[in-house]
């Protein structure tokens, strides 16, 4: 085999190795940064586009580079989109994700940072505010490291992230054990299966603090609540009010959102709802019901089912 044959082969063999390496890592810090999935990978297909242009030889540290270029990308088209995000119909929701194994390619992200819950505070930062404190938290940066990827001071940094940290709340503490956790949430999940069979919620009420917020993502594609829905009554009101209309004859279903135990529901065979809580940290009781109904984020719980994509 010619010798430049050879050198093409194990060149492409490495990148090769390279994607399959960092695209789990740089997928996961996108998704975390949007809350789309499909922008998330348009992203991380447009930094390996460039990347591949791009001299190796100028480049060091191959992580570093790629997390730099994807958290800029990121940036850039949050900033691009703000509008769009404020004309939004109704409460904005991330989308949720059927399965997030393939994310969990760095030993240093934690679990708890691809949950749902964990992904709708993130919304509610800045851009700047959410790189920097994904880098950190998420990543585990060092804040030099951090500095030289945004262009900013450690001490700027620093700030930012104890402010993005203050913000995300009881998220920015370490939970209590994954496994009571998840027994707790297949708990309240086997309980809402019973309720939406029976029609009465009320057996529910029990996991719900008093002061629970149901918010429900249409998009203004499909009906949904457009205000949030406050207090555990007006909650039970709501389930209910929407089970006498029949909206649950075909029955909810457990999934795994975003690694954690949910719920779907389906009409004529295919995703309509997906289901997701927020807990208190001490597992007392749920203080937010996340509920998305767009149809656009809900294509990858639909992927494998029959029918036209949406």
């Amino acid at each position: 085999m010619p010798k430049n044959i050879q050198s093409k082969k194990v060149y492409l063999m490495r990148l090769d190795q390279m994607y399959s390496e960092y695209k789990p890592m740089m997928f996961g810090l996108a998704y975390r940064m949007l809350g789309i999935a499909a922008d998330a990978e348009d992203i991380v297909q447009d930094v390996f586009s460039q990347y591949l242009q791009k001299d190796r030889g100028e480049v060091l540290n191959e992580k570093a580079y790629l997390v730099k270029m994807t958290t800029n990308r990121c940036i850039n088209l949050l900033k691009s989109s703000r509008r769009q995000r404020e004309t939004y119909t109704g409460p904005w929701l991330p989308e949720p994700l059927p399965d997030v194994e393939m994310l969990r390619s760095d030993p240093v992200e934690r679990r708890e940072t691809l949950g749902y819950a964990y992904l709708v505070l993130l919304q509610r930062l800045t851009p700047l505010e959410r790189a920097i404190y994904i880098a950190k938290d998420s990543l585990g940066l060092e804040y030099q490291a951090i500095a030289e990827m945004l262009g900013k001071t450690e001490i700027s940094c620093r700030k930012t992230f104890s402010r993005a940290k203050q913000k995300m709340g009881h998220h920015s503490e370490r939970p209590v054990g994954e496994w009571t956790r998840t027994e707790q949430q297949e708990r309240f999940v086997e309980a809402f299966l019973r309720a939406s069979d029976m029609g009465n919620f009320k057996p529910l009420l029990s996991f719900l603090k008093e002061e629970v917020t149901l918010l429900s993502d249409g998009g203004g594609k499909v009906r949904a609540a457009i205000n949030p829905i406050l207090g555990v009554e007006r909650v039970r009101a709501f389930f209910e009010g929407l089970s006498a209309k029949g909206s649950f004859r075909e029955g909810f279903e457990p999934v795994s959102v975003n690694g954690e135990p949910g719920l779907l529901l389906k009409r004529d065979g295919r995703v309509s709802k997906v289901l997701t809580v927020e807990w208190e940290p001490d597992l007392s009781g749920i203080r937010h019901i996340y509920l998305v109904v767009n149809p656009d984020k809900l294509q990858l719980f639909n992927r494998n089912s029959p029918g036209t994509s949406l």
